[in-house]
C-alpha cells in the first residue's frame, strides 16, 4: 500500500492485522471486521445522496450493505495532504451470486424487492433530489432510436462493408421494430404517472443491481480456500430453494450503490431480468420465477409490469453494441463484438416467446 493511501487510512479508528488486493481496492481486516478502501473519484455530494440511501436501510432493519465508514473527523471521505481522496466501507466474505443459479437468481430477486420497499420516503435534501432524478425513459427511447437509423444509414452507403457490418443490417430491422414499438407503446402507457409518482414517494433504484454486486455471504473460512479475494469468482454450489424464505437477510449482502437514484423501481427489476435472460438463452423458466420472487414481496401492479414489459422489449444490448461500433475504430471491429451482435441475434427469437408470455398476463 502507497504511503500516501497510508496517510488517509490513519484518519479511521480501527486497527488493522491484514491488507489484500482486490479489484482495484484494497481488502483490510480489522478488529472492526472486513472493510474495502480504496481511491475515490466523484463528487461529494453524490456521495452524501448514497450515505443517505445506506443510512436508511440500515435504519430499517436492512444491514448488509456498503455502508461508509466514517473517519475520526466524523466524515465519509478521507483526504491525504497532496488532495488525493479515499473511501471505506463495510465488506463481506462471500462469492458473486450465480446467474446459472436458479434458487440463487430467485434469493436476489426477493433481496431488490426487500430493499424496494425500504428505499423510500427517505429524508433528502433539496439539492440531492433534484441532482439525482432519473431520467426520462421516453426521451431515452427516441434518442437511441434515432441513433440506430443514423448508423444503419451510414452502414448502408458502405460500398465495402466487414462482417460486422454485414451481419448488423442482416438483424436490423427486427430490432429497430421493436425500438420504434416500445417507444410507441410507452409514449400510451401510464409512465409519467408512475414516475412522477415515484419522485413524489422519494423512491429509490439502486442503478446497477447486477451480480457483480450481489455478494452470497460466506464466512473466512470458506472464502479464502478460492483462488481469488471475494468477491471475484463464481460460485458453483447451489443455494437450496429451502432457504429462500426465512433468513434470506442473513445470506445476501448488497453492494455499490454509486449509481443509485430517484426514480421507477421496476426499472432495478427490469435490468437483473435481461441480465440474467441473457445468461439463461431467454428461458422463460427463470424470467417467470424472478417475477414471480419479486411480487411475492413488493407486489407488481398492471401498470408496473406494462413497463417492465417495455423496456424487455427495447432492444437495449443492440443498442449498446451499435454505439459501441459507431464510436469506435470503424475500419476494424473485433471479433468480440461480432460474437454479442450475432448471439443476440440468435436469441431474438426466444426473447420474443418470453415477451409473448409476458404480454399475456397485461
Amino acid at each position: 500500500m502507497e504511503d500516501r493511501s497510508q496517510e488517509a487510512l490513519r484518519r479511521y479508528h480501527l486497527k488493522i492485522y491484514n491488507i489484500y488486493r482486490a479489484r482495484g481496492a484494497f481488502l483490510l481486516e480489522t478488529d472492526c471486521g472486513l472493510k474495502l478502501y480504496k481511491c475515490f473519484e466523484g463528487s461529494r455530494n453524490r456521495a452524501l445522496f448514497e450515505h443517505k440511501v445506506k443510512e436508511h436501510l440500515c435504519q430499517h432493519g436492512y444491514s448488509n450493505i456498503d455502508l461508509f465508514v466514517k473517519t475520526l473527523e466524523d466524515e465519509i471521505i478521507s483526504e491525504d495532504s497532496q488532495g488525493c481522496q479515499y473511501i471505506m466501507k463495510n465488506w463481506f466474505w462471500g462469492e458473486e451470486c450465480n446467474l446459472k443459479e436458479l434458487s440463487q437468481i430467485e434469493l436476489a430477486t426477493a433481496n431488490l424487492a426487500r430493499l424496494h420497499c425500504i428505499m423510500k420516503d427517505i429524508d433528502f435534501t433539496k439539492e440531492q433530489l433534484d441532482h439525482n432524478l432519473s431520467t426520462n425513459l421516453t426521451e431515452i427511447f427516441d434518442k437511441r432510436n434515432r441513433e440506430l437509423k443514423r448508423v444503419k444509414g451510414y452502414i448502408r452507403d458502405k460500398k465495402q462493408k466487414n462482417e460486422f457490418e454485414t451481419s448488423y443490417l442482416n438483424y436490423y430491422e427486427d430490432f429497430y421494430e421493436q425500438g420504434i414499438q416500445a417507444a410507441l407503446s410507452l409514449s400510451e402507457s401510464d409512465y409519467p404517472t408512475l414516475l412522477a409518482d415515484s419522485i413524489k414517494q422519494r423512491r429509490v433504484c439502486h442503478g446497477n443491481y447486477t451480480y457483480h454486486n450481489l455478494i452470497m455471504l460466506k464466512n473466512k473460512t470458506e472464502a479464502m480456500t478460492k483462488t481469488y479475494i471475494p468477491p471475484g469468482w463464481i460460485n458453483k454450489q447451489a443455494v437450496s430453494a429451502t432457504e429462500l424464505g426465512a433468513g434470506m437477510a442473513s445470506m445476501l449482502a448488497t453492494t455499490n450503490f454509486e449509481k443509485s437514484y430517484i426514480g421507477l423501481q421496476i426499472a432495478d427489476l427490469y435490468q437483473f431480468v435481461r441480465k440474467v435472460m441473457e445468461k439463461n438463452d431467454w428461458d422463460i423458466m427463470y424470467g417467470s420465477n424472478m417475477i414471480e420472487a419479486y411480487d411475492r414481496i413488493k407486489p407488481i401492479s398492471k401498470s408496473e409490469l406494462k413497463i417492465l414489459y417495455l423496456l424487455l422489449l427495447y432492444p437495449e444490448k443492440f443498442w449498446k453494441i451499435t454505439n459501441f461500433y459507431f464510436n469506435g475504430k470503424k475500419s476494424w471491429v473485433s471479433g468480440r463484438s461480432i460474437q454479442k451482435l450475432n448471439s443476440i441475434g440468435e436469441q431474438n427469437a426466444k426473447k420474443e416467446m418470453f415477451l409473448r408470455r409476458l404480454e399475456s398476463i397485461l
